[in-house]
This record gives C-alpha cells, sequence and structure tokens, in this order.
C-alpha cells in the first residue's frame, strides 16, 4: 500500500540519526511483532501498521515538535476515523503515561512495543539509550540497572493479547538471568 509505503519513508527520516534505541529497526520490529499479534484478530490492520510506525516520532523522551503525525496523516489518503484511530493507539502506547489500552488496536500495539523493550533486545536498547543521555551503569536510584525494576521487570505481567504473554515469558526469563549474572560480576562473586 502506498500509503504506508510513504509513512516508512516519512518515518526513516524522522529516525535516521537516533542513537537513543529508538530507531527505524526498532520501528521495524515493532511492525512485525504487530503483525504477528494481529493475526486473527478483528482489527483495523491498516491503522495499527500506521500506528506502529508512527509511535515514536512525538515521543517525549527523543524532543521532536508535536504536530508531525497529525502533519503526516493529513497527507496520506485515509480517513478521519482512521487518523484519529491512530492519534489515539500512539497515545496510549506509552508505559510513562499509564494509559489503558480502550481498543484491540492499541492492546496489540502496546504488546508489541513493549516486547520490544524486554529480553535480549530491551537489554541492548536500555544501555543504548542511557549511553546516549549519559546515565550511569551502576546500581544507583538513576542508573541503567534500576531501570529494569522501575520498569522492564513489570512489562511481562502487562501483556495482553495471549501470544505477546507468551513471547514475554522467555523475554523476562532472559532478563532476570541477565541481572542474577551482572549482579555476580558486580560483586566479584562470580566464578
Amino acid at each position: 500500500m502506498e500509503m504506508i509505503q510513504t509513512t516508512k519513508q516519512f518515518v526513516e527520516q524522522i529516525h535516521e540519526n537516533d542513537h537513543s534505541g529508538h530507531d527505524s529497526a526498532h520501528i521495524e520490529r515493532v511492525v512485525r511483532l504487530v503483525e504477528r499479534l494481529m493475526e486473527d484478530e478483528p482489527v483495523d490492520k491498516t491503522v495499527l501498521i500506521l500506528a506502529a510506525y508512527l509511535h515514536d516520532v512525538e515521543d517525549h523522551k527523543l524532543g521532536r515538535p508535536k504536530g508531525l503525525v497529525k502533519q503526516h496523516l493529513n497527507a496520506i489518503d485515509i480517513t478521519d476515523e482512521q487518523a484519529n484511530l491512530v492519534l489515539t493507539l500512539i497515545d496510549e502506547v506509552s508505559f510513562s503515561k499509564g494509559r489503558e489500552p480502550t481498543t484491540r488496536e492499541s492492546e496489540i500495539l502496546q504488546d508489541a512495543d513493549r516486547l520490544d523493550a524486554i529480553g535480549a533486545i530491551g537489554i541492548a536498547r536500555t544501555f543504548q539509550f542511557a549511553g546516549s543521555r549519559g546515565t550511569p551503569l551502576d546500581l544507583s536510584e538513576e542508573s541503567a540497572i534500576q531501570h529494569f525494576h522501575d520498569k522492564l521487570l513489570k512489562l511481562a505481567s502487562m501483556m495482553h493479547t495471549a501470544k505477546a504473554k507468551q513471547l514475554a515469558m522467555s523475554r523476562h526469563a532472559f532478563m532476570e538471568r541477565f541481572l542474577m549474572q551482572f549482579h555476580e560480576e558486580w560483586d566479584g562473586g562470580d566464578n
């Protein structure tokens, strides 16, 4: 579809210089996860894919101006109803906003984005983001390791779809093993 391709190109330009873990690779993984999670679901697949591509364009952590998503949606061939649903999905995806999904589409997008925040990829992205912001590695309250306890270890229990719950279990277990090894090495108690 032309609108998906146009959106993909728009997002690639927006994220091309991102070094915080919110780059085009993250976006593509979220899109692939959305595609997996929406199989056999009675959802607006076009809206979901558009929202997956656009979900981080205006993320507050990244400091981009408001209005970019709406401007893009006005430039592609979708209905006002679809555009409004895309905006709602994006508004409900963020962990920090603490919003509960209001549609199945929102549940799927939230699950996909959160799955990419856990497991091996989630570990790598955590340290990439921390490095981009000068966040310390140590065990302080503002450290990269503390982020696991503040957010990442909570995500598996917050999944909505059966497929996401299944994927989250192994990713969560991997993070727990990583943290155990990390703490052993940090303390010098590893064998």
